[in-house]
């Protein structure tokens, strides 16, 4: 049976427009703080950890345009790196850190997050909705 509960299980935090919370998702980030890659510089650009395990230790996600980008070298510049691969993401576009916005434009941004996430969120639904469709149809066929 399809439950709420389900559906909202994979919903990310609803903070991750906060650079701390970002900050937080870094547990196993390879690189050092003297690293040009390093946590701090990477939650400020806008990326949380996605990562895994060991293999997937350096994968990393934009909170707002939800790119994904893995790979990363000690010496990349994660704003630079959005920036190559997400120009149109709204966060690049501001080209500044959290602390540095005006009010107007972070909450702009947090209305931003708060769409796509909702949208993320339905586009779930509907697949689990549309996967147990598929079982049901399955099912009844049989009889």
């Amino acid at each position: 049976m399809l439950k709420m509960e389900n559906i909202l299980e994979n919903v990310e935090s609803p903070l991750l427009f906060l650079v701390e919370e970002r900050v937080k998702t870094f547990k196993h980030w390879p690189f050092g703080s003297n690293d040009k890659c390093n946590v701090r510089n990477m939650a400020e650009a806008g990326f949380y950890s996605v990562a895994t395990g060991k293999e997937d230790a350096d994968s990393a996600k934009c909170f707002l345009c939800g790119k994904e980008l893995d790979g990363w070298e000690p010496s990349d510049d994660p704003w630079a790196e959005h920036k190559s691969h997400a120009a149109k993401c709204a966060f690049v576009q501001l080209g500044r850190r959290e602390d540095e916005l005006l009010l107007s434009e972070f909450l702009s941004v947090i209305k931003q997050y708060m769409i796509n996430e909702r949208k993320r969120v339905a586009e779930l639904a509907k697949e689990q909705i549309d996967e147990r469709a598929k079982l049901v149809k399955r099912h009844l066929s049989r009889k």
